[in-house]
């Protein structure tokens, strides 16, 4: 089993999820390294982990790591991927992908030219239950597809959110760098669905925006979308609102012609407490099983270099969420069905 060398570019809040992942697979991976543009960031990381400060993104990629983790907002992208294909390394990139499908394409592109894979990091698909309603639906036992659904809270009362709706020139809080509420909190929703369905025929979207801090930046508080597959649809909502509930709220589910499944953290005391409810009337099967543990993406990432394989969520996956989430702002904007097929 291959120990892998992995740099890191970008080292801002997200990384931290990046880092705790590799922290627990010390015999497959080693970082050497991280860059950020901002020298005060780097170093704060550097006292928390330990890790090396690379001045330059080419000076980190002199060192010839394996793999390179892109956790950097989404619009330089291109130009990182390019000079990290360019060095003869595989590429994991946080999301999104791009927020365009130009720009999608060009990444997906760069990573075939150079024979390299790129892994996108989306989290439902390797999420134990999610990912265990797939398998579960992938198996036939659930059989045809009538409805992917996924619905998911985020309370303002979370105080990591409140912070950052606080921040006025914070980048997640301009639809030009952020793409909205579909590509910034719904886009990990939207990735899982269109694995369980495939790559819709049209999509519908309609979104609010409550808040007016948010509606001046272009920003929503609701995002519903409708996919059509070529059998059944999926919807993904996604809601920012006040409350005195959990901070972060999941409802995901799969109904098919045989049977569904599901998972409701409302129901289930949050994440930790998660089961996957199935019920197969046929089989008279009615039932909650705990969740089929899943590779996480850094995990898998490794495997499919050493397999010669394609990761979970490849570039084909994050070109189709792409595609999804542009859709989606296309048909809020213009009021209107947008076809992909």
């Amino acid at each position: 089993m291959k120990k892998f060398r992995v740099g890191m570019i970008g080292v801002g809040n997200i990384s931290q999820s990046h880092h705790k992942m590799f922290s627990k697979i010390p015999e497959r991976c080693e970082v050497i390294g991280m860059h950020d543009i901002r020298p005060e960031q780097a170093e704060k990381r550097h006292k928390e982990w330990g890790y090396r400060i690379f001045e330059s993104r080419a000076a980190l990629l002199a060192e010839k790591p394996d793999c390179v983790w892109v956790m950097t907002p989404s619009k330089p992208r291109i130009e990182i991927f390019t000079d990290c294909f360019a060095a003869g390394c595989h590429v994991f990139t946080e999301k999104p992908l791009a927020l365009n499908n130009e720009d999608a394409q060009t990444c997906v592109n760069l990573a075939k030219k150079h024979n390299r894979l790129l892994g996108f990091g989306a989290n439902e698909r390797h999420s134990p239950a999610p990912y265990t309603m797939a398998q579960l639906f992938f198996s036939g036992a659930l059989g045809g597809l009538i409805k992917v659904y996924a619905q998911t809270y985020i309370h303002r009362v979370n105080e990591f959110w409140a912070k950052k709706l606080q921040q006025p020139d914070a980048w997640r809080l301009t639809f030009e760098a952020s793409g909205g509420r579909i590509f910034e909190f719904s886009i990990h929703l939207v990735n899982w669905v269109q694995w369980v369905g495939g790559d819709p025929q049209y999509v519908a979207g309609v979104n609010d925006a409550v808040s007016e801090a948010l509606a001046k930046n272009g920003l929503d508080d609701v995002v519903s979308a409708l996919f059509k597959f070529d059998k059944g649809y999926g919807v993904v909502e996604t809601i920012m609102a006040p409350g005195n509930r959990k901070p972060h709220r999941r409802d995901l589910g799969i109904i098919g012609t045989k049977g569904e499944c599901w998972i409701s953290e409302a129901e289930e005391g949050g994440e930790s407490g998660q089961k996957v409810h199935i019920a197969i009337p046929g089989e008279k099967r009615n039932e909650a099983i705990e969740p089929t543990k899943c590779p996480s993406k850094a995990e898998d990432f490794f495997d499919a270099i050493e397999q010669g394989r394609q990761p979970l969520n490849d570039g084909a996956a994050a070109l189709a969420t792409t595609r999804m989430c542009v859709a989606f702002n296309e048909s809020v904007r213009d009021k209107k069905i947008v076809f992909l097929k």
